[in-house]
């Protein structure tokens, strides 16, 4: 774990949550897939009525909402074990 002091992981996160031991990490800044994928007649809009501009790339783009939950849950799960009890 020294080595990976003041450092950012950059890969396939469930992949590179997994290889960390329980209880290591301090902080995780998450920016995740929001499966953003709307129909083209669908629009999505903020509380103040603006319209949220759909994402079209294949890191976003699930088979199904249960894909996308599960890739979620498993995210959050590794998160969860590996964030410090005293981390944020």
């Amino acid at each position: 774990m020294q080595d990976l002091i003041n450092k950012i992981i950059h890969g396939d996160c469930i992949e590179k949550m997994k290889a960390l031991p329980n209880d290591s990490v301090d902080l995780i800044f998450a920016d995740p897939p929001y499966n953003l994928q709307l129909p083209q007649n669908r629009k999505l809009l903020r509380e103040n009525g603006t319209e949220v501009i759909p994402v079209n790339d294949d890191w976003d783009k699930f088979e199904s909402y249960e894909d996308y939950d599960n890739f979620t849950e498993n995210w959050i799960k590794e998160c969860q074990r590996i964030l410090k009890p005293t981390g944020t």
